[in-house]
Formats: C-alpha cells, structure tokens, sequence
C-alpha cells in the first residue's frame, strides 16, 4: 500500500473529510500540497527522510522552505508526516485541527467553502 492511500484511509477511519489531493496554492509559483483543506490546513507526506530523498538534499530543503514560508505567510498551517510512518500518532492532530478550524469558519460539508 503506496503512503498515501494509507494516509487517505487512516484519514477518513478518523473521522478527516474534505482534503483536495494535489492542491496548488500560488499561481506565481508550481508549489502544491499532497493534501490540503479549506480550512487552510495542508498536509505534505515527506519521503526519502533516511535515503537522502529530495527533501533532505540541499536545493530540495531550501526549495521546500520557500513553499512553507510562502503558505505561512498566506495564513495556511502545514502538517508534515514521514511518509515511512503513516499512523494515527500522526493524523489525528490534522483532523483535530480541521474541525476546529472548521467550526470557527463554518465550512459545511456539502459546499466545501469557508463562509
């Protein structure tokens, strides 16, 4: 099972809804986040942590700074996972967080929007 579908499942098993896969966040710029809700919450599936994968290599880091820097300075909170460790430990804080930033913005279920 790929990281992600075990993400996805562990996800919606905790009671998590909502999440756009793949979603770009900057027009001015490629950035995406593996996962992100309109809550203003995101949540990035880092992978190769102990294989020198491009999120520990020199431009991969910096570039993935300037994509955090970038969304927190849009007011979006990043969750960041190893994706060699896709568990609740990790998920349920993303949920918890989701449904209370949801209620504070009333983002309904059916319109996915934040009135």
């Amino acid at each position: 099972m790929t990281p992600s579908a075990k993400f996805e499942i562990l996800f919606k098993s905790l009671g998590g809804w909502g999440l756009v896969k793949e979603y770009k966040f900057a027009e001015s710029r490629r950035f995406r986040f593996d996962y992100y809700h309109l809550s203003g919450v995101s949540v990035e599936l880092e992978g190769g942590v102990w294989t020198r994968g491009r999120h520990t290599r020199p431009s991969g880091f910096l570039n993935d700074m300037e994509k955090y820097n970038l969304a927190a300075s849009m007011g979006i909170l990043v969750f960041r996972i190893p994706s060699h460790d896709i568990s609740a430990n990790w998920i349920y804080p993303i949920v918890e967080t989701i449904n209370q930033r949801s209620n504070q913005c009333q983002i309904s279920t059916d319109t996915q929007s934040c009135q």
